[in-house]
C-alpha cells in the first residue's frame, strides 16, 4: 500500500523485543478520500496482521468490515483494499509463521481469510483495544498494542527450528529453488515439512515458493526497461516459459503481468 503516501500512508517499526516476530505496524489517515474507482493492492508475503479502523468501513475483496478490529490471515493471492469516506486506522504485519501465538490454531484454519476478530479471535481484546486506542495520537496507540502482543508472543509455541530455516531457505532462493531439493538438503520429510508449515504458515512449501517467485516478478516489472519482454522477465523470475508465467501471476495478483505494468505506470 505504499502508493498511498498522499494519504497519510506510514509505516513504524517495532519495539526491540517484538521486532522477532512483527515486520512493521502501518497507519493510514485522510478526511476524506474516494478511492471506489481503484482498489489498492495488499499483496501476499506469507504474514498475517491485525487492523484496527477508528473510521468508515474498509472494503476487503469487495466485502465492507465494519468492524474496529479486523483480523487478517495469511493470504495466497492479492487482497484489494478499498476506501471511502474518513480513513484512520492502524495495522500490524507479523512476519511468516509469527502469528501462531495471536491466533492460537494451525494458520491452516485461517489462511485467505479477513473477518472481525469476534468472528476468529473470541478470547482477543480486540474491541477494548480499538475503544482505547481511538483518541490517541498514533505513537501512543503503537505502545498500547505493543503492551498486548508482548503477553501473547511471550508463549512458548514449541519447536520452529526446521520450519525457520526452510522459510529463509525459500526467501533467499525467491521461490526459484526446487522445493524437493530443501527437503533433501535439510534431511527432513516432506510430509514432517509439510505439516509445519500447515501450522505456522497456513499453505505449503510449494504455495509459499510460489508468493516469493510472484513478489519477485512484480519486482522485476516495477523496474522493467522498454525494451524488456515478458519472455524475459519470466526467466529472470524462475519460469521456463511465458504462458506458465502469465498464468501462475493472475493466479496470484488477479490480473496478467501485462496489466500490472500497466497499472504501475498509469500510476
Amino acid at each position: 500500500m505504499h502508493n498511498l503516501a498522499h494519504m497519510g500512508f506510514s509505516l513504524h517499526s517495532p519495539c526491540p523485543l517484538l521486532a522477532e516476530h512483527i515486520n512493521c505496524y502501518w497507519t493510514i489517515k485522510a478526511a476524506h478520500c474516494d478511492l471506489l474507482q481503484r482498489a489498492e493492492f495488499m499483496h501476499p508475503e506469507g504474514g498475517s496482521g491485525i487492523v484496527f479502523n477508528f473510521a468508515d468501513p474498509m472494503q476487503f475483496n469487495h466485502n465492507w468490515l465494519t468492524g474496529h478490529c479486523l483480523v487478517n490471515g495469511p493470504t495466497r493471492r492479492t487482497t484489494r483494499l478499498t476506501l471511502f469516506g474518513k480513513v484512520d486506522a492502524l495495522g500490524v504485519r507479523f512476519k511468516p509463521g509469527k502469528g501462531m501465538a495471536l491466533f492460537a490454531m494451525p494458520l491452516a484454519q485461517v489462511v485467505d481469510t479477513q473477518a472481525d476478530v469476534s468472528d476468529i479471535l473470541p478470547n482477543f481484546p480486540g474491541q477494548e483495544l480499538a475503544e482505547r486506542m481511538a483518541p490517541l495520537d498514533t505513537p501512543a496507540r503503537i505502545q498500547l498494542l505493543e503492551q498486548q502482543l508482548l503477553r501473547l508472543l511471550s508463549l512458548d509455541l514449541g519447536e520452529q527450528h526446521c520450519f525457520e530455516n526452510a522459510v529463509s531457505r525459500i526467501q533467499l532462493a525467491c521461490g526459484q529453488q526446487p522445493i524437493q531439493h530443501i527437503f533433501q538438503d535439510m534431511g527432513i520429510g516432506q510430509r514432517q515439512l509439510e505439516r509445519q508449515f500447515g501450522r505456522w504458515l497456513g499453505m505449503s512449501p510449494k504455495q509459499y515458493s510460489k508468493l516469493q517467485r510472484i513478489s519477485l516478478a512484480r519486482d522485476l516489472l516495477k523496474n522493467a526497461q522498454d525494451n524488456q519482454s515478458l519472455t524475459d522477465l519470466a526467466l529472470q523470475a524462475g519460469y521456463y516459459d511465458q504462458a506458465h508465467f502469465i498464468h501462475e501471476f493472475k493466479q496470484v495478483v488477479g490480473i496478467t503481468p501485462g496489466q500490472y505494468l500497466k497499472r504501475k505506470q498509469a500510476m
